[in-house]
């Protein structure tokens, strides 16, 4: 990996080589934009990104509707993600950034639906048949157009933030060994922060009807911040790495877990446990 972030700034033609074609793999063509806008600024940025929407904007151009859903969402990852890293850049803050990720694409999904409502319907449709054909669910699942829409929110969310972390980590790797380590492990919110989130979260996910997918969005900011403390005990503690592993490959299985991240990073924003750690030996 950081043999690809040091192809990338050896100059203009590689990374926009990287750009280009690391739409192939998740996450590269992003990442590729992030790393260049936090070492080089946002105009360099800005054109690296132009390569990597190219051939996005030409499969949008030329499929068929369901599919040109998926192509917006990566257009909006690509551009959420220069401008999340030009605020990295400026700021230093991850919780500031981190809401913006989760404004941004709440935002663009929104304005999404409006603007390509006959794209996102034909999504629609194409989900309703799938589940349609599948016994189990039959008459017992249903999409609303609001869970939808808050579902490409969590997905262009999770996107630029996996993207920015890889281009942050990649910045590191090359200049500040060890930075990205320090930085994300003190990822922390405010009380108000967090409140705001977690009063957003009850709303949507019990007030309001078909949002359950905007409570999710909402509370990624919180679980990465849980995850932060995880990684940070870890390390406090001198853990083996392997109780990460054994973390990660649960949190795919384990739906409750990402619940659970969400009131330990809540708690860390009252209570600031690293602190209270660090004046035990």
């Amino acid at each position: 990996m950081r043999a690809l972030a040091e192809f990338i700034m050896r100059g203009r033609m590689q990374a926009g080589l990287v750009a280009f074609f690391g739409n192939l793999v998740p996450f590269f063509s992003p990442a590729a934009v992030s790393l260049v806008t936090l070492t080089r600024g946002s105009s360099e940025g800005f054109l690296l990104a132009l390569w990597a929407l190219m051939p996005l904007l030409v499969i949008l151009f030329t499929s068929n509707d369901a599919n040109a859903i998926v192509m917006l969402l990566s257009i909006v990852s690509v551009v959420c993600v220069w401008l999340a890293s030009e605020l990295m850049k400026l700021r230093s803050s991850w919780p500031e950034v981190l809401i913006f990720i989760v404004a941004m694409s709440a935002i663009s999904t929104i304005l999404m639906a409006i603007f390509f409502a006959d794209k996102l319907t034909a999504l629609e449709i194409l989900i309703a048949e799938f589940f349609k054909g599948a016994q189990q669910y039959e008459n017992k699942f249903a999409i609303g157009r609001n869970f939808l829409v808050g579902v490409a929110g969590y997905v262009v969310a999770l996107t630029s933030v996996f993207s920015l972390m890889l281009g942050r980590w990649w910045q590191a790797a090359l200049y500040n060994p060890g930075g990205f380590k320090l930085e994300f492990h003190q990822l922390r919110f405010s009380v108000t922060s967090s409140v705001i989130i977690l009063v957003g979260m009850f709303i949507f996910e019990y007030v309001l009807q078909d949002c359950s997918s905007w409570a999710s969005l909402l509370s990624l900011p919180l679980m990465l911040s849980g995850i932060a403390l995880l990684h940070y005990g870890v390390t406090f503690f001198q853990l083996n790495s392997y109780w990460l592993l054994v973390f990660y490959a649960a949190l795919l299985f384990l739906s409750p877990l990402s619940i659970m991240l969400v009131g330990v990073g809540f708690l860390d924003s009252i209570f600031n446990i690293r602190s209270r750690l660090s004046k035990h030996p």
